[in-house]
């Protein structure tokens, strides 16, 4: 019998560096929620933040989230050995204390700690690569690690089939493929812009390197003086924030493209939006695409690998370009720009996704993926 099944206790344990405004963080906080709201279900996060941290993405009540206080900077390998023991021996304590039915580890470095922590305990363990390491090294000690941990986990989560063939045989032997849920825009929908209002291309995500979001700034400033009446609007923290602006300040774009923060309500900006623009060097499944989809926006996307290619058929519902090209997107943008009927076709196309990867239909994968942990589990 599915140990998921209607009736059964089940106590989940997630572990994840910290619950901050980033997509792993936002697919396990849909997850909680969704299983905190059944009968008979326990959540708790295990994360490494500060123990005055708050969850960005809102989670029930019952749901436990302990910060451990383990993010400790590290001078030198010798101090990093010593912090990651220190985080290990924080990690399996906790998890003896919780005593979960299952454990759920999210983001590679975390999968390998989880792993680790839990070596011994007769707990099943399922992990979740967030990302297409095929574009995004660890470096050559963590990529050791991952090579040695990951094929003790019961599970591994990964995001599209592309990334679980990169794997080698014994990962991909315990590997499922589950897509990132797609929450239903909010209704009733956003009202479209007034005759003569400017139309509003939107980005939205982590302002990092591999973001590309230095490329998105020079195709919008060369696709904009074929499409005057648009602005870009950027929405998102990081490190590469002030960067970026003193790029938009020596284009002399600073009327047409504004960074305008974090939002904690991102179908308020992507239901408003006239076009979606994701210009990432490398992405899992990255949720502001889909979720811009889900708004009926059309879309714009590079060739990040992952799971792009599960998402987007090129010129269907979506349109594709070449990563780190911005005169191949800044030809896509001006297209669009100008063709509204081309905008509506693609996005009436996009709203597929709310079905494909519907919170339902994505749930009950990771519950069958619990199933499989839990019936699958061996010796560690």
């Amino acid at each position: 019998m599915p140990f998921c099944q209607k009736g059964n206790k089940v106590k989940v344990c997630f572990f994840i560096w910290a619950l901050v405004a980033h997509g792993a963080e936002r697919v396990s906080s849909i997850l909680a929620n969704e299983w905190a709201a059944k009968e008979g279900w326990e959540t708790t996060f295990l994360t490494m933040d500060k123990p005055d941290s708050k969850p960005f993405y809102p989670l029930a009540e019952s749901i436990e989230v302990r910060p451990l206080n383990l993010l400790k900077p590290s001078q030198s390998p010798l101090s990093a050995l010593a912090n990651n023991l220190e985080r290990i021996r924080t990690l399996r304590r906790e998890i003896q204390r919780i005593r979960p039915d299952v454990l759920i580890s999210f983001i590679d470095k975390e999968n390998a700690l989880m792993v680790m922590a839990s070596r011994g305990l007769g707990i099943p363990v399922i992990i979740s690569e967030r990302t297409d390491p095929s574009r995004r090294s660890l470096g050559r000690f963590w990529e050791g690690i991952r090579n040695l941990t990951y094929p003790r986990a019961d599970v591994i989560v990964f995001q599209s089939q592309a990334v679980l063939d990169w794997f080698p045989p014994k990962v991909r032997a315990r590997g499922v493929v589950i897509p990132n849920p797609v929450p239903l825009p909010p209704l009733p929908p956003v009202a479209p812009p007034t005759a003569g209002q400017n139309l509003r291309m939107v980005a939205l995500g982590r302002l990092s390197p591999v973001k590309g979001f230095d490329v998105l700034v020079a195709a919008f400033a060369a696709a904009s003086a074929r499409a005057p009446q648009w602005e870009l609007e950027v929405w998102g923290e990081g490190s590469e924030r002030k960067a970026l602006e003193q790029m938009v300040r020596d284009l002399d774009m600073e009327q047409r493209i504004h960074f305008k923060g974090l939002t904690d309500r991102p179908f308020d900006v992507l239901c408003a939006a006239d076009l979606f623009v994701m210009s990432s060097h490398a992405e899992g499944f990255p949720n502001a695409l889909v979720e811009a989809m889900a708004c009926g926006c059309p879309v714009i996307s590079t060739r990040f690998g992952g799971a792009v290619n599960e998402i987007i058929q090129d010129g269907v519902n979506g349109r594709l370009v070449p990563p780190a090209n911005p005169e191949a997107l800044a030809e896509a943008m001006v297209q669009l720009m100008n063709d509204p009927e081309d905008r509506a076709r693609l996005g009436k196309r996009a709203l597929e996704v709310v079905e494909r990867f519907s919170t339902e239909r994505v749930v009950g994968m990771w519950e069958d993926a619990i199933n499989r942990a839990i019936a699958s589990q061996r010796p560690r």
